[in-house]
């Protein structure tokens, strides 16, 4: 699929819509990035646009300020990257940029896969800068397959779910949050087969840990498995068959998480 459907997707108001191109120069100078980091931007974008904003006074959703998070408004932009680009980085960096959580949606086509990848990630006021903010977690994201036959029943579920109007309303951060949980039902989707939205806060929380826990397992999983094929001595087999079903067992737990 295609950035601008699941710009789509989110149905927001005809207000709340935007075309402005961001120049790079000013993304660069605004992010107090390394000079590796710099040249990244400039090497791996091809064309960032703000594409919407959502605003308390057009979708009649209060902001939130709770003296840790502030959110006056969100924003929507999309990202289109160079051949080859690492999209997980140069993501990380573009929403360590703006100040206000940004829903960004990135075309890329590399060896991380060639449809568009959703990406959030919550902000909270820096503690040695009263009015800076800085990211309050890891980046979230979601890759989606390119148009066509690939896109699955999960992924076109998940775009018929993310209109605004069937996120919580009760100010900008929850409306956020709501769509943080959806790319999380996608990523918990992929491992269960089954699309199903947190109930809480606290329940999506529980299923980002539960997911982060599934891919550190499965990794662990794949290198002893590898180790074992290899493996000539029988004890040390035995060994490592007894770890394998050890993490079998705590991988088949956290996915009853999720």
């Amino acid at each position: 699929m295609r950035t601008d459907e699941v710009v789509e997707a989110l149905r927001l108001p005809q207000e709340c819509l935007r075309d402005v191109r961001v120049p790079k120069g000013k993304l660069v100078e605004q992010g107090g990035f390394t000079a590796a980091d710099q040249r990244r931007l400039r090497d791996c974008i091809e064309e960032l646009r703000w594409v919407a904003v959502v605003k308390p006074t057009v979708v009649g959703i209060r902001g939130h300020d709770d003296g840790v998070r502030c959110v006056p408004e969100l924003q929507v932009m999309t990202l289109e990257l160079r051949a080859g680009a690492a999209a997980a980085r140069v993501n990380e960096l573009v929403h360590r940029v703006f100040p206000l959580p940004l829903i960004l949606v990135t075309a890329t086509d590399s060896e991380e896969g060639s449809g568009p990848i959703v990406s959030m990630a919550l902000k909270r006021l820096s503690q040695g800068q009263t009015e800076r903010a800085v990211l309050d977690g890891e980046v979230l994201s979601a890759q989606l397959a390119a148009s066509g036959p690939e896109t699955s029943e999960l992924e076109r579920m998940f775009l018929r779910e993310l209109a605004m109007g069937k996120q919580p309303q009760t100010d900008l951060l929850a409306l956020y949050q709501g769509w943080m949980d959806h790319v999380l039902a996608l990523l918990a989707a992929r491992v269960t087969g089954v699309f199903k939205a947190s109930g809480t806060v606290e329940q999506a929380q529980e299923r980002r840990s539960a997911l982060e826990e599934v891919s550190k397992l499965e990794l662990d999983l794949a290198r002893l498995r590898s180790e074992a094929r290899k493996e000539r001595r029988t004890s040390r087999q035995v060994d490592l068959n007894l770890e394998i079903k050890r993490l079998q067992a705590r991988l088949v737990a956290a996915k009853s998480k999720l």
